[in-house]
């Protein structure tokens, strides 16, 4: 009987434990092999710029820009989301007496945050995508000028 209150005394801490617990052993099955996918990807990047060195061809130019702002759009929702999750599981839990217009005012300004960073980080990501274009339409328009001078 002594479990039963216990459990019914404590069961919103419980599930906030458990919830962290889980995602903490998802952290730690997870992390490993993305890191481990990211080394490999790496490894085959270096060996294809030792090849291409090899065989004279010019290196290609990185551009991780547009890669951070894709990710910074995808993980700022998340993030945001998360938290928000969080916050209102809290307030549940502890049995906040302005539930409702707590629980909208944080997924109001979460959902405000979210739009706000996958807009910033699309209009960021076009951006970049005419700045390349416009760089490649130069390099075309040099090379032919500079063959009617031979």
């Amino acid at each position: 009987m002594e479990f039963n209150e216990f459990v019914k005394d404590h069961s919103g801490e419980l599930v906030i434990l458990l919830m962290v617990l889980l995602i903490l052993v998802t952290l730690l099955i997870a992390l490993p092999q993305l890191l481990r996918a990211n080394q490999r990807k790496l490894e085959m990047q270096h060996l294809e710029r030792l090849k291409s060195i090899e065989k004279g061809f010019p290196l290609p130019l990185e551009d991780d820009r547009a890669r951070m702002m894709a990710r910074t759009a995808m993980l700022v929702p998340m993030i945001v989301m998360i938290s928000a999750a969080t916050v209102t599981s809290f307030l549940v839990v502890y049995k906040s007496e302005n539930l409702f217009a707590v629980s909208l005012a944080i997924w109001v300004v979460g959902g405000t945050v979210s739009m706000a960073a996958i807009t910033g980080g699309v209009a960021l990501i076009g951006r970049l995508a005419q700045i390349q274009a416009g760089e490649k339409d130069e390099e075309e328009d040099e090379e032919p000028e500079s063959s009617y001078r031979n």
